[in-house]
């Protein structure tokens, strides 16, 4: 018997599923958005952008953006009593007001 792959995106059938309208290429905007340094920003994953991906368990939350790395942004995302960092492609953030 072979054994289960255990990979980063087990698990994420229905997770990273996109509606059929909006399939398709990424706009240009949403790949060269910026962010300031104190901006809040939901993690929303696109699964047709593998670069700067951040783990599956951080899909939906919420955090704020605290410096850049490269063509990322570093995120401290608030999990229970501790907070984790999330190194993010813009791709996969979306601002909050």
């Amino acid at each position: 018997m072979a054994r289960k792959s255990h990979g980063l995106r087990c698990g994420t059938r229905k997770v990273f599923r996109k509606n059929p309208r909006q399939r398709g290429h990424i706009a240009i905007t949403r790949r060269l958005q910026t962010f300031e340094v104190g901006d809040r920003v939901a993690i929303v994953i696109d699964p047709a952008f593998q670069r700067g991906m951040p783990h599956r368990r951080f899909q939906g939350l919420t955090g704020i953006v605290r410096t850049t790395q490269g063509r990322a942004y570093v995120v401290d995302v608030p999990m229970g009593k501790s907070k984790k960092t999330v190194v993010s492609h813009p791709v996969h953030l979306k601002r909050l007001e």
